[in-house]
């Protein structure tokens, strides 16, 4: 059965850009979708194009409640699998599918995002000077022929375009709306998934372009003052998770760091560094689901199936949610001859 996505986009004001997004997703979107537009507030007739689209929900806030509160109000109309999408992006043809696709294969992602041309981190593919949508949709054309379906796992993902598992929304829930008019509250949500057992993936060979920053500088936020913004929020994140400058200092985010270290070791073949590291995150952090459940996928690798077992049973206890450490303990159970815990009902 197809899973529809709810299309996310809050805007305030630049219609313009809001036209070209919209337009974008009408012509290159063959994925079963409902389009969910915000208008945070806008003066320009961006408010009023909203309310032209057809078959759209539209939702006006009647002020400009920043990124968080305005995509919030959005999502109490969701459902499905869960897409935030800027209003200044231009998809390719394919996207929606090419994304839904690399998520649904793989059932420990929660929070996946595409690459780009304007972004910070990773999901930034430097050096593109595209323009015109048939140069677009060759480039992601290019892109999803070279990566196809493949992932890297990182710690955080840019909400310029995020798709979010249907069962992690439900967790998760919605943004945190004290990050005001925006950044940082992608951060969060990523730390948030990663908190709940999901993974936090680029999806390395879709493609979404985007202009960058629109909204900002429609409210008139020069670079000075778009970096105090930011400044603002980072303390805002760090104090609510208790990080230190270099982002540690909170048990969890320790445990998932060393989890994280844990697995690219086993994926290099460095078994015996997996498994201290493994060990190291559960001594860290002992309610770490994720440390447990991973750490059995390593010793049923070796050979060693009952230990594997009584790990994913310890990371099935401590987060039912988990899909990933259900499945493994489903798998080893059936291999191993016990009774399959029974798939916890949403």
């Amino acid at each position: 059965m197809t899973t529809p996505v709810s299309i996310v986009i809050p805007a305030y004001n630049e219609v313009e850009y809001c036209l070209e997004c919209v337009d974008s997703i009408v012509e290159n979107t063959a994925y079963p979708y409902k389009l969910i537009l915000v208008d945070n507030g806008s003066t320009d007739g961006a408010g009023e194009y909203f309310d032209s689209v057809p078959g759209a929900t539209v939702v006006h806030t009647g002020a400009n409640l920043g990124f968080p509160a305005g995509v919030n109000r959005g999502l109490a109309h969701a459902e499905g699998h869960v897409l935030l999408l800027n209003s200044d992006t231009r998809v390719p043809a394919e996207w929606l599918a090419r994304l839904v696709h690399v998520l649904e294969r793989n059932a420990s992602i929660g929070l996946l995002g595409p690459m780009t041309n304007y972004v910070s981190g990773p999901q930034l593919i430097d050096g593109l000077a595209l323009t015109a949508m048939d140069h677009i949709n060759a480039f992601a054309r290019e892109r999803w022929e070279t990566w196809n379906g493949q992932v890297a796992e990182v710690e955080r993902l840019v909400g310029f375009c995020l798709l979010i598992r249907d069962a992690a929304f439900r967790r998760i829930g919605l943004l945190d709306e004290r990050f005001g008019l925006g950044n940082f509250e992608d951060d969060d949500y990523c730390l948030r998934a990663r908190q709940a057992g999901y993974r936090t993936c680029m999806a390395l060979g879709c493609f979404v372009f985007h202009y960058g920053s629109r909204t900002f500088r429609s409210m008139g936020y020069a670079a000075q003052k778009y970096n105090e913004l930011i400044d603002e929020n980072e303390t805002i994140f760090r104090e609510k998770w208790n990080l230190d400058e270099d982002g540690t200092g909170h048990a969890e985010q320790i445990a998932a760091r060393l989890t994280r270290e844990a697995r690219a070791a086993a994926e290099a073949g460095d078994l015996a560094g997996a498994l201290r590291a493994f060990k190291e995150a559960i001594s860290t952090c002992p309610i770490y689901d994720s440390a447990y459940s991973n750490l059995g996928a390593v010793l049923w690798g070796l050979g060693q199936r009952e230990r594997a077992y009584e790990y994913f049973r310890r990371a099935h206890a401590l987060n039912p949610n988990n899909e990933e450490a259900l499945q493994n303990l489903r798998d080893a159970a059936t291999a191993l001859g016990k009774e399959a815990p029974e798939e916890k009902r949403p």
